[in-house]
């Protein structure tokens, strides 16, 4: 739209000229889009409260951009707030310069327009024109909302409309951020033996640099670890966690697990509470190691490594909301209410029950109890670990059945309608469990049962985009009268106990898995079509795993470890 207006208004400007040159007359440019005044005048005409701002905004030859067509948020300062804010740096507006004028007003400006309807706690979507993000915060003050800003101001007045954008005003300036996530945690005492741990190993340099040359290092984000962090668990001191991680004597040492350690509390880019909760892992700067992260919406915690592996829940650690959203220069630095630290493991299996998810154990009348349709949705929120193609019609439908002669594991499992024509959903994209990094073995388990006697369907698997060697079919079941060991070789196993032909896991192929995280198994209809299509898990299984074929599963939740 901003396009669109700039190449009318080059157009308009253009005619306009054209009528100058024949006319000699001047034509007078309307600057505003609506009645409303624009910011620097609506400012300008109240004098009791903003003469201090506007002789800023001149000061800095701000005036005619904020006084003309544009979309901005202006988080303006009172008078009240301009004089303390001179008071405490002992100058004068006449004493600054047009260039400090014009940091100070960027820091207060973004480019687009945000009334408070858009804020939450935590960062505002859009960087400030002096390229820093600012935070909010949402209280409550006798009944109302009171809205902070950097937790260095309170919105006084909210929501000033005016024809170029939004005007908040604040009863205190802002500060921008003046040291870099290196200085920002050298200075304070808490964190001085991560200081120590960060100046050996080399990171300090890292973290300390403006401007880096290095896209992907411009900005950094970091879980600091407090000296109490360290004493909780058992380190008195310094030379206690250098004596503990430094193994090769060499702390600069890549392979070193001091440099492995502070490394992992690195993460590339300027990640804020809500972007670090927005996904479910981030890269660090330790080699193809990540960190996971979760939300607890009824506590409001943010949650690093908190996992469950194996089926065992692995608990997290939490980033502290009062005392994180640090902004520096060159990042963000957030503090840890403990230790972090890398977890070491090897390749193991991961039998996955697909139909186990957040959303259908949240819905306790249902959950191993009954049927459960989720219908399609396009924004893909309902099931946040699956998704599928919600332009053609159909749900999902968590099945659960207690008949003993139905082998389904835990007797819970998915039915999705599929098909290659549009009136149903062509693909399915669900989320795995967390894998450890190594080679695996991917095998898709199902129920065999068509629609009718010609239904097929056809479909192919990628693993985060990679594809997997061989198709598959819910219309094909195991052939029968094979050995465990001839039907293996070919591909197939029965996974379930008491074993059936019907209840089959054909094996996809192998994946590397680059990262110890999350990752997306993508099934898209290659042809054909189907609506009985019952998936009940997958496994991935490392592919020097003892076998490939035991354990098996029970509807009651057990496992059958019996050799085959």
């Amino acid at each position: 739209m901003k396009h669109l207006i700039h190449t009318l208004t080059v157009i308009l400007t253009g005619l306009l000229l054209l009528i100058c040159s024949d006319s000699c007359k001047k034509v007078q440019i309307v600057s505003s889009t609506t009645t409303d005044v624009n910011i620097y005048s609506y400012l300008k005409e109240r004098p009791d409260s903003f003469s201090q701002i506007t002789t800023l905004i001149e000061k800095a030859g701000y005036t005619a951009f904020l006084d003309a067509y544009g979309a901005y948020t202006f988080f303006v300062p009172s008078n009240s707030a301009m004089s303390l804010y001179f008071k405490n740096i002992n100058k004068t507006i006449d004493q600054l310069q047009p260039a400090d004028a014009q940091a100070l007003l960027k820091l207060h400006l973004i480019q687009d327009t945000l009334n408070t309807s858009s804020f939450t706690d935590g960062k505002l979507p859009i960087p400030t024109m002096l390229g820093q993000y600012l935070i909010t915060g949402v209280g409550n003050e006798g009944g109302s909302a009171l809205y902070t800003v950097n937790r260095q101001a309170d919105i006084t007045q909210p929501n000033v409309t005016c024809a170029n954008g939004v005007i908040h005003v604040l009863d205190n300036v802002l500060k921008p951020a003046t040291l870099t996530v290196a200085q920002m945690i050298e200075q304070d005492a808490r964190y001085s033996m991560f200081t120590q741990a960060m100046k050996e190993t080399g990171f300090y340099d890292s973290l300390n640099i403006v401007n880096n040359p290095d896209s992907d290092r411009t900005f950094l984000t970091l879980l600091a670890q407090s000296d109490q962090n360290f004493i909780d668990s058992g380190f008195a001191n310094y030379a206690a966690v250098k004596a503990h991680f430094c193994q090769t004597g060499n702390p600069k040492d890549p392979t070193d697990s001091l440099w492995l350690f502070v490394a992992y509390h690195i993460l590339p880019k300027a990640l804020y509470l809500a972007d670090i909760i927005s996904a479910q892992s981030h890269p660090t700067l330790a080699p193809l190691e990540v960190v996971t992260s979760s939300y607890v919406a009824a506590t409001q915690t943010a949650l690093i490594n908190d996992d469950i592996f194996n089926g065992v829940h692995e608990n997290g650690v939490v980033l502290d909301r009062a005392t994180s959203d640090n902004t520096c220069t060159n990042g963000v630095v957030h503090n840890a209410d403990a230790l972090i630290t890398m977890r070491i493991r090897v390749p193991t299996p991961v039998y996955w029950d697909v139909a186990d998810f957040p959303e259908i154990r949240k819905l306790p009348l249902y959950f191993r109890r009954q049927n459960y349709t989720f219908v399609a949705d396009p924004t893909h929120t309902n099931i946040k670990t699956i998704s599928w193609d919600a332009t053609s019609n159909g749900g999902l439908t968590y099945t659960y059945t207690s008949s003993p002669s139905q082998n389904y594991f835990w007797g819970e499992y998915i039915v999705i309608g599929m098909s290659s024509t549009g009136n149903r959903p062509a693909w399915l994209q669900l989320t795995t469990p967390l894998i450890v990094k190594g080679k695996y073995n991917v095998w898709v388990c199902y129920r065999t049962q068509k629609q009718s006697s010609s239904s097929n369907i056809q479909l192919q698997a990628t693993f985060d985009g990679q594809a997997l060697q061989r198709t598959f079919s819910f219309t094909t079941g195991m052939p029968s009268g094979l050995s465990t060991g001839d039907a293996e070789a070919l591909g197939w196993k029965e996974y379930s106990s008491p074993e059936s032909t019907n209840w089959c896991g054909r094996l996809l192929g192998s994946v590397d898995v680059a990262t110890t995280d999350v990752h997306t198994l993508y099934i898209q209809v290659h042809s054909g079509s189907n609506s009985t299509n019952n998936l009940n898990m997958i496994h991935f299984i490392p592919v020097n795993w003892p076998s490939q074929v035991v354990p098996r599963f029970v509807n009651n939740g057990t496992l059958d470890y019996t050799n085959f």
